[in-house]
C-alpha cells in the first residue's frame, strides 16, 4: 500500500474480507498518525519482506520435517506428532537411544510433563489427569519407538492401535 494516501485506491481483497477493507479505508482517511518518510518506508518494507521470507522458510522446514519424521519414525509421529517426536529424538540423542531414555534419578523438582506435555493427548487432559496421561503416553512412546527402530517394515499400525487405547484411557480418566 505504501503511504496512507494510497489506502483509498489500494485493493485489499487478496488479504482482507470486504467489511474489514471498508473499515480500514475509512480509518486511513481520518488517521492522525504522522506520515512516514521514504527511508523509513523502505526500512519498513524491508522488514516486512524478511518476515514473509522467514514464514516461507519455516513452512518449508516443517514440510521437510514431516517427510523425514514419517520416514524415520512413523509410529512415534502418529502418537505425538512431528515436532514433539523430533524434539524427543534430539533430546535422547537418536532414535535408538529413545527407548532407553530413563526417568530422572536425582531427587529434585521434575518438569510438569516435560517434552511429552506438548503432545495433543496430554494437552487435552484436565490438569488433574495430565500426569497420568503423560505416563501412559510415555509407555506407548517407548513401544512405538522400539517398533520404529527395530522393525523392518515402516508403518504406523502399532501407533494407531496404541492411540485407540490411549484415547480410551483418556475418556475413562475424564469420566471419573
Amino acid at each position: 500500500m505504501g503511504h496512507r494516501a494510497n489506502a483509498a485506491t489500494f485493493d485489499f481483497a487478496e488479504v482482507l474480507p470486504k467489511e474489514i477493507e471498508t473499515h480500514l479505508k475509512a480509518a486511513a482517511v481520518i488517521s492522525m498518525g504522522s506520515e512516514l518518510n521514504e527511508p523509513d518506508m523502505n526500512i519498513s518494507n524491508g522488514l516486512c519482506d524478511q518476515v514473509l521470507s522467514l514464514s516461507e522458510t519455516r513452512a518449508q522446514l516443517y514440510d521437510e520435517l514431516k517427510i523425514k519424521m514419517n520416514t524415520i519414525a512413523p509410529n512415534l509421529t502418529a502418537l505425538v506428532g512431528e515436532l514433539v517426536g523430533a524434539r524427543l529424538i534430539a533430546k535422547a540423542g537418536g532414535l535408538l537411544n529413545l527407548p532407553l531414555f530413563r526417568a530422572q534419578k536425582k531427587e529434585r523438582a521434575t518438569p510438569n510433563c516435560g517434552l511429552i506435555g506438548d503432545a495433543s493427548l496430554v494437552g487435552e487432559a484436565t490438569p488433574k489427569n495430565k500426569g497420568k496421561m503423560a505416563r501412559s503416553l510415555a509407555a506407548k512412546i517407548a513401544v512405538a519407538v522400539r517398533c520404529d527402530a527395530f522393525r523392518e517394515t515402516q508403518d504406523d499400525t502399532v501407533a494407531l492401535e496404541n492411540l485407540v487405547k490411549l484415547e480410551a484411557r483418556w475418556s475413562s480418566l475424564e469420566a471419573g
